[in-house]
């Protein structure tokens, strides 16, 4: 479907300009600095494999009891989030010759994208030492309602070559990508299996990872149409591929519970790391530019 909207608005823009182009006359071909404001269409691909760590003690009507460590990872999460975004760009054109030009164009894009995995489960194994240095296998889970990835700003800085035609014009770009990647954990829970029964070990959790940045890079390929000589439409398809990051969070709990009347007190450390691996983004943008000639 995005590939099918790519490619009849791109086909609607060069029709547009063609269709049009005689009302105007040639053109000469424009250079200088311009800026534009619009918006887009974007499709976001994310990947993410969530690991956990749960260290901690456990205390039995205050007498220290045993201390356990467990680990495990969650099934790997994919997802897609599209949205309607705005957008503003800046660039340079400059003529080769009557017809050829090439430039610069730096592009800034706010998505709000969110990509929600719900109702996480993540079995642990490890080790449980009493206190008297014995050690057993260890059992567990930790659950959450819900993991949300957010991608928020995105940017692009592209060298462009293009072909005037009178007031019309098509080009290519290609160049580095920079996006903006933040992980948001709700709810979370972490239980231990002790002597058959289910322990609530770290009580509610919620944590969020900070603002992340994420190299990649990108191509575009678009049109343009010059309505007069310093103000033209612009509108193109971008393709982006940005590579992996990985956040690590640590946070202490103590919680505490009752069991066959036994009063219950863990406390300890909760370890996380959330890998994203490469993340796509496709986007249809389209603006309206003001140039300035030189």
């Amino acid at each position: 479907m995005f590939s099918k909207l790519t490619n009849t608005i791109l086909s609607l823009s060069i029709f547009g300009t063609s269709a049009f182009a005689g009302t105007m006359g040639a053109a000469p071909n424009p250079q200088g600095f311009f800026i534009g404001v619009g918006g887009n269409y974007n499709s976001l691909r994310i990947q993410q494999d969530s690991w956990g760590l749960g260290i901690s003690s456990l205390y039995i009507d205050g007498v220290y009891n045993s201390t356990g460590i467990a680990q495990g990872n969650a099934a790997p999460f994919k997802n897609k989030s599209q949205n309607l975004a705005p957008e503003v760009q800046a660039g340079y054109l400059r003529n080769y010759n009557d017809s050829v030009y090439y430039g610069i164009k730096f592009t800034y894009q706010y998505l709000g994208g969110i990509a929600t995995n719900r109702d996480v489960y993540l079995p642990q194994t490890g080790v449980l030492t009493s206190a008297s240095g014995t050690t057993s296998p260890m059992f567990g889970y930790a659950i959450a309602d819900s993991v949300e990835t957010t991608i928020n700003h995105d940017m692009n800085l592209f060298a462009l070559i293009g072909k005037q035609f009178g007031n019309k014009s098509i080009y290519l770009g290609g160049g580095p990508s920079l996006i903006s990647l933040q992980s948001q954990n709700y709810n979370s829970i972490g239980y231990a299996i002790i002597n058959g029964e289910t322990l609530n070990v770290t009580g509610l959790v919620n944590y969020g990872s900070p603002t992340m940045w994420a190299w990649g890079g990108g191509a575009q390929i678009g049109a343009s149409y010059f309505i007069t000589p310093s103000w033209f439409i612009d509108a193109s398809y971008t393709f982006s591929a940005l590579g992996g990051r990985v956040s690590r969070h640590e946070q202490s709990f103590t919680n505490t519970s009752t069991m066959n009347g036994d009063n219950l007190l863990t406390t300890g450390i909760l370890a996380t790391k959330d890998t994203f691996k490469t993340t796509l983004l496709q986007s249809v943008n389209v603006s309206i530019n003001r140039m300035f000639d030189l």
